[in-house]
């Protein structure tokens, strides 16, 4: 089994952490650690569930190699097809319907389910872009 990953958009600092674990009573914010742990981040902080966005993996990597989340604003180049879009909530987490992490976003501009030839390029995401909190 895969395991899920998230990051989180802390509303308060107004600060995206590289990766978050649900705990019992709150979250683990952790920063990047440059693969040193495996890409599981430095733990640097708890936090409230309320203060924190949890961001859910897609399992996809862009065209750089960059896992894409959910906020993600991303550009999908599909045939003569391009889209510019913000990647909303995986719709199927555990996969048991089989369903493709973008199928809301690629359904929404007219693609079928397709892991073929899709160029997904990450332009940023909709917290630090936009300045939602």
């Amino acid at each position: 089994m895969t395991d899920i990953k998230f990051r989180a958009w802390h509303k308060k600092e107004r600060k995206m952490y590289f990766r978050a674990y649900q705990k019992l009573f709150s979250i683990l914010l952790c920063d990047d650690d440059q693969g040193v742990n495996e890409g599981k981040g430095i733990p640097v902080k708890r936090a409230r569930f309320e203060d924190c966005e949890l961001l859910q993996c897609t399992t996809l990597l862009d065209k750089n190699s960059c896992e894409v989340f959910e906020g993600d604003i991303i550009r999908v180049r599909w045939g003569n097809q391009t889209f510019e879009d913000v990647v909303g909530p995986v719709p199927d987490m555990f996969k048991s319907r089989m369903l493709h992490p973008l199928h809301d976003l690629l359904e929404k501009h007219g693609i079928e389910d397709s892991m073929e030839d899709l160029d997904i390029e990450i332009l940023g995401n909709q917290f630090e872009s936009s300045g939602k909190n």
